[in-house]
């Protein structure tokens, strides 16, 4: 048996070619559209919060539940339907399940709240007394160390005519107290991203977008002190609004790295800032196509071999050239990129969103892609990485899977005949946390994983089965 010590995200030892088909089915198509991935019902897959803009009088969209191959509407699930906003999926309670925190813009004003998760395919308005935004962003994290998620907001508050960005703490019981030690600038068309970019343990965050004071664009990262404040860092980044940022480590070396796009003036900018012991350098040799006018990144390992590649949408703007955009871009394992030119049907949006996950647990991650096309008609667009493939039950019946709840090891034994399999370790939000390939049986130490929930998807050749685990 073969002992690995689990610290985030292993090294893959294999990989895939991509071809992303659209399996949109039924979805409806909304502009100004957000969604986010999150298995809401705890059976194994990811599910899908969408909404966006119908028409010119109303949205649509809702809760979609992933089962037997397809997404269905819960027209009753109490989840709201706004416009140009921003969700995540956290356990805010702590009672097992994901609860979702949404901003948005319901069509005369913009609003914001966290909804609990019943349990039965219902959420029910918490009431948290956030700040009502929409053009912003909207974040879980815990910041003060106490296990409860808190939440980092920023957008433009149509009831008073104002920007801000604020963080909130959580109580674990659903209650939010905001941070008034903190003075963030005003920001519109930002974005908030939590990490922990220095390694000390506890979660800073980068935030980006339009500062009212001084009227400028601003990307700075906010340096968690430990003692419930934070300080602005001076670290050169570019400054940049309407697009998207994201931390990940690309060039494997154990810290996070950030790419930021978006634009300055009026052309479009992508930056790969290279992280090295809280030094942040841009990669002169970094080239890949820029977009704003709210674009998207997503920082996902789309081909399989255990580098963090990139996804990226919007506008591309250089001089008088305007070009919806949507690419990826694979990593080589040490942080230069290559555009995938294979990849050509993914949709290019704008005033839109995207969310990345493994939503059928096959070991491939997906996309799913909404917001404004050319015309501004609406675009709802789900793309499923590679063929279906299928669950096999008698497969799970050849693998053992234990303890469960797991306190410290996790066994996983494989069928005797040394079958090569892919082993992946979830939360259920879908960030992978742990991935392998192997053909002997594994013991992997999860002590230093939070407490939850997860899901074991275990995969041989065009199959594969899911198990709910249990980390205490």
């Amino acid at each position: 048996m073969k002992k690995i010590t689990l610290l985030l995200l292993l090294t893959s030892l294999f990989s895939f070619g991509q071809d992303f088909v659209d399996v949109t089915g039924s979805l409806p198509q909304l502009s100004y559209g957000f969604s986010a991935f999150g298995d809401f019902d705890g059976d194994g897959d990811l599910d899908l919060y969408y909404t966006g803009a119908l028409n010119a009088s109303s949205n649509g969209g809702g809760l979609y539940e992933y089962d037997n191959g397809s997404f269905t509407l819960l027209p009753n699930s109490g989840l709201p339907m706004w416009q140009l906003g921003e969700a995540d999926w956290g356990d805010i309670d702590n009672d097992g399940d994901l609860d979702i925190v949404i901003i948005g813009y319901d069509g005369n004003t913009s609003l914001a709240d966290v909804f609990i998760n019943n349990n039965d395919g219902t959420f029910t308005a918490a009431g948290a007394g956030l700040p009502p935004v929409y053009s912003g962003d909207v974040q879980f994290a815990d910041i003060n160390g106490d296990g409860n998620l808190d939440i980092g907001i920023t957008g433009v508050n149509l009831n008073n005519s104002t920007d801000l960005a604020k963080l909130f703490l959580g109580d674990g019981n659903g209650n939010f107290t905001e941070v008034t030690g903190v003075n963030l600038p005003p920001i519109n068309f930002g974005h908030i991203k939590f990490a922990d970019y220095d390694n000390d343990g506890d979660q800073d965050f980068v935030l980006s977008g339009w500062n009212d004071i001084p009227n400028a664009t601003y990307t700075k990262i906010w340096k968690n002190n430990g003692d419930g404040t934070f300080t602005e860092q001076n670290l050169g980044l570019p400054q940049l609004w309407l697009g998207d940022n994201e931390w990940g480590d690309v060039d494997n070396d154990g810290d996070l790295d950030l790419v930021i796009t978006g634009t300055a003036a009026s052309d479009s900018e992508a930056h790969l800032l290279l992280n090295d012991n809280g030094v942040f350098t841009a990669d002169p040799h970094f080239n890949i196509l820029g977009a704003h006018r709210v674009a998207n990144i997503e920082l996902q390992d789309f081909n399989g071999d255990g580098s963090l590649d990139i996804f990226i949408d919007g506008v591309n703007v250089q001089g008088n050239n305007e070009t919806l955009i949507a690419k990826i871009y694979n990593n080589n394992g040490s942080g230069v990129f290559t555009e995938n030119a294979n990849v050509t049907n993914l949709i290019g949006v704008q005033y839109g969103d995207a969310d990345a996950g493994d939503y059928d647990g096959d070991g491939k991650v997906d996309l799913f892609i909404t917001g404004a096309d050319v015309n501004f008609f609406g675009v709802g667009k789900l793309y499923h990485n590679g063929p279906a493939s299928a669950v096999d039950n008698v497969l799970a019946q050849k693998f053992a899977v234990y303890p469960n709840p797991a306190h410290h090891f996790l066994n996983i034994n494989p069928p005797a005949d040394g079958v090569l399999f892919n082993l992946q370790l979830t939360d259920l939000t879908g960030k992978v946390v742990y991935i392998n390939e192997a053909s002997e049986a594994l013991q992997l130490d999860v002590s230093e994983l939070p407490a939850g929930i997860y899901l074991v998807k275990i995969s041989s050749g065009n199959n594969y089965f899911v198990k709910k685990l249990i980390i205490k």
